[in-house]
């Protein structure tokens, strides 16, 4: 399994029989409102993050989408595709604001549920269509977890992991690299991946001019910040360039 849904599910199941009757509370109006409407999540989350449903959940934001989350995670468990993407949308829609929803979410869209289907070795064509049309479907969630939690240098990560381990799209990889390592607070590999991967996209000359302007930043007594891997690669893409 890609998430660590079955890491959250502990805790959720501990919780006091108090805060689920709570949660059935607030859930049920909602419910009810959805299926009024059709039951289109998209509703809920428009309403979620832009005062209209924050109204009814009030402080109990984060239990109401814990208790999405649960149940997203024992569709998932029933490899109930359809379930598992709707109470993933609902779960965000409720809190948009745990990281934690959006890339272990993003996770099981591109990695667990386009297997399912796959389990009786279609072609390899179909293969690919199913698989590509669930990282499409991961990337748009991604984009919505932009648009309603921020700027996150993660959501970025995840979305150029994305690119390299489904969609094979290098380039937007290196993009999707390049905005997450010019975000505050962003891991220094993420900078280090945007170099590598124009390289490999035979862009030398870029990945020089780029790791030059990423080393000054680079503290010497970090480990993770890898300066001294970062000088290598300089100098074999000064000789790769004939550039000093």
């Amino acid at each position: 399994m890609h998430s660590n849904v079955a890491n959250f599910r502990p805790a959720l199941l501990g919780a006091t029989f108090a805060v689920l009757v709570a949660t059935a509370v607030v859930l049920r109006p909602l419910e009810q409102s959805l299926a009024s409407t059709g039951g289109h999540v998209e509703q809920l989350a428009a309403l979620a993050g832009r005062g209209g449903a924050l109204a009814v959940l009030g402080g109990l934001r984060s239990v109401v989408a814990g208790g999405f989350w649960l149940q997203a995670n024992l569709a998932w468990e029933r490899r109930d595709a359809p379930a598992t993407t709707a109470l993933l949308g609902l779960t965000v829609a409720a809190d948009e604001r745990p990281l934690y929803f959006w890339l272990n979410g993003a996770r099981m869209l591109a990695y667990d549920l386009p297997e399912w289907p796959l389990a009786a070795a279609p072609p390899a064509a179909v293969r690919q269509k199913v698989r590509a049309d669930y990282a499409r479907q991961a990337l748009l969630f991604l984009e919505q977890g932009r648009r309603w939690h921020g700027a996150a240098a993660a959501l970025l990560i995840e979305m150029g992991n994305i690119h390299l381990r489904r969609t094979g799209d290098l380039e937007s990889a290196a993009r999707c690299y390049r905005q997450a390592a010019e975000l505050p607070g962003a891991p220094y590999y993420a900078a280090r991946i945007h170099g590598e991967l124009l390289r490999e996209l035979g862009r030398p000359a870029e990945a020089l001019a780029w790791l030059r302007q990423v080393l000054p930043k680079l503290p010497a007594d970090d480990p993770a910040a890898r300066r001294g891997v970062v000088l290598e690669r300089i100098a074999v893409l000064e000789r790769a360039t004939n550039t000093k």
